[in-house]
């Protein structure tokens, strides 16, 4: 999947593979410094993909310079012929799902923004 993207991209994919590099979030970065992050079916486009956390922030981070590629059909015997579908900032265009839990940080923050009520002492 990464050599297919190298060659339409024009680029070495040795250089682009980020698999593997801790918090990346994404699977290419070329030479532009845009972010691919590639989800691979054998069988037909899925409803939904999962975004990792650090996907999902890279993401956020980059907008237009993340995309995100959908293979498809890369099995032989899947009835369709390989399709890839190139989303940039899929994030603006796709709706996000909840699938877990939020860590909501900064709770000892000194410049949280908040109301607070202390127990009155008897």
């Amino acid at each position: 999947m990464i050599r297919t993207l190298a060659a339409d991209l024009g680029e070495d994919p040795d250089s682009l593979d980020q698999r593997g590099k801790l918090n990346v979030g994404a699977d290419v970065v070329d030479n532009a410094g845009r972010y691919y992050e590639i989800k691979a079916h054998g069988g037909a486009r899925p409803g939904h993909v999962t975004l990792t956390a650090a996907e999902y922030n890279r993401a956020r981070e980059q907008g237009e310079n993340y995309i995100l590629v959908v293979a498809e059909h890369l099995n032989e015997d899947s009835g369709g012929e390989p399709v890839l579908t190139l989303i940039s900032d899929p994030l603006a265009k796709l709706d996000l799902e909840p699938v877990s839990d939020v860590r909501l940080k900064g709770l000892r923050g000194a410049d949280l923004e908040a109301l607070v009520w202390e127990w009155p002492t008897t």
